[in-house]
């Protein structure tokens, strides 16, 4: 394999040095990365502001996730629209993940954070490939924080 073209913004902002490809190992963390940024932007308009325009909610106007700090953090229903939320944004933002899942994964001795896995399939030319990642939110500055989960893979 010559390698797997890196995403828009990584060719614009590359190092001087840039190859030009990547190995599918640093395209798993590049993806992780986008995602981090991706949940850490909060959309500006209301969810329902743009039901009449379908092309428009899938635009970057509706980029970035919507605003949770309204939420009950320990609330089985909030827990379960952040989730949706997490996999609607995701869905409708990275195209190189499909079948995207969200769920809550609860861990021991985990304080003042609340920690999810999000699956799907990468793809990219030549690549189909199952990839989970670890999110972690914490509750005081909404901040997420992503990272590729290696757990089982090869």
């Amino acid at each position: 394999m010559r390698g797997l073209t890196p995403g828009l913004f990584d060719r614009l902002l590359g190092d001087r040095g840039f190859r030009g490809r990547l190995t599918l190992e640093q395209l798993k963390d590049a993806v992780a990365r986008d995602l981090e940024d991706l949940l850490n932007t909060r959309v500006a308009l209301p969810a329902d502001a743009l039901d009449g325009w379908p092309a428009c909610a899938a635009s970057v106007i509706n980029y970035g996730l919507a605003d949770i700090a309204g939420s009950c953090l320990s609330s089985i229903d909030d827990r379960k629209r952040i989730c949706d939320d997490l996999r609607a944004t995701i869905e409708r933002h990275e195209p190189r993940l499909s079948n995207v899942q969200a769920c809550v994964e609860q861990r021991a001795g985990s304080v003042n954070r609340i920690g999810f896995v999000i699956t799907g399939v990468l793809q990219a030319p030549g690549v189909l490939e199952p990839i989970n990642f670890d999110a972690v939110l914490q509750p005081s500055t909404l901040h997420y924080s992503i990272r590729c989960d290696t757990r089982g893979q090869a």
